[in-house]
């Protein structure tokens, strides 16, 4: 005679529990119960702690297993991206990095609203990281056609780099502050940048030529969404005058 489940009574078959979903062998609270509920808690083994390690090691496989099996250990692509942005954010605006080139963007531009937009986006670059992603799927949709991606799939693949981008870039803010080193910064960006155009390339394909296609396409983005941002600055400024 099988066993009964010891939440709702059900006769057991399996591990689990038909009716309930209870686990028919419950574990003892011991050190080794506390300790994989706090790696729960923290996300270690599944969650957020989960995704930014599994996409630091292993950013190709992580990604595809998403977009083509399971679904269920990684945070939602789009959460992780809010998530790593908001992150960013509060960790420049805690150390007060000033903005750079606002002298420079003044010299050139004058009184314009450009000035205004480009310093709300180097101000808050993780929340205008989101509005980016955009320009660079489509630039990433183009430049990878031959691939059986759609838009969709590409924003998920978006999501997950730029989120874990972002994270990365967090530690720049810090180094900039306390170690006063200019060339640490300059590496760290390019550090991430690399990091980038690997794990967006290699989902495509495990090429060179992939690695550069994503990098081009995440500058043309930047690149258009900048553009865009000047567009729409100098209509504001035609309208107003």
């Amino acid at each position: 005679m099988g066993k009964n489940c010891q939440n709702c009574g059900q006769v057991l078959i399996g591990n689990f529990c038909s009716n309930c979903g209870q686990n028919s062998n419950v574990d003892r609270i011991d050190k080794n119960y506390a300790k994989n509920e706090f790696l729960n808690l923290i996300g270690y083994e599944k969650g957020f702690l989960y995704t930014f390690k599994e996409l630091l090691l292993r950013p190709t496989s992580n990604i595809s297993t998403y977009l083509k099996t399971n679904r269920n250990k990684l945070t939602k692509p789009l959460t992780f991206l809010i998530l790593s942005s908001v992150i960013y954010t509060l960790v420049v605006n805690y150390l007060q990095i000033p903005i750079e080139n606002e002298e420079k963007f003044k010299e050139i531009y004058g009184n314009s609203s450009i000035i205004t937009i480009f310093n709300w986006i180097q101000g808050n670059y993780g929340y205008a990281n989101i509005l980016m992603l955009v320009f660079v799927a489509f630039w990433t949709n183009i430049f990878f056609r031959k691939f059986n991606f759609n838009f969709y799939e590409v924003i998920v693949i978006l999501c997950f780099v730029v989120g874990e981008s972002m994270l990365l870039l967090s530690i720049e803010p810090i180094t900039s502050k306390y170690l006063k080193i200019p060339v640490l910064s300059s590496v760290i960006y390019w550090l991430v940048f690399a990091y980038m155009s690997f794990a967006i390339g290699s989902v495509f394909e495990r090429k060179i030529s992939s690695y550069l296609k994503a990098f081009s396409a995440y500058i043309t983005g930047m690149f258009t969404f900048g553009i865009l941002a000047s567009i729409i600055a100098i209509i504001y400024d035609t309208i107003i005058k």
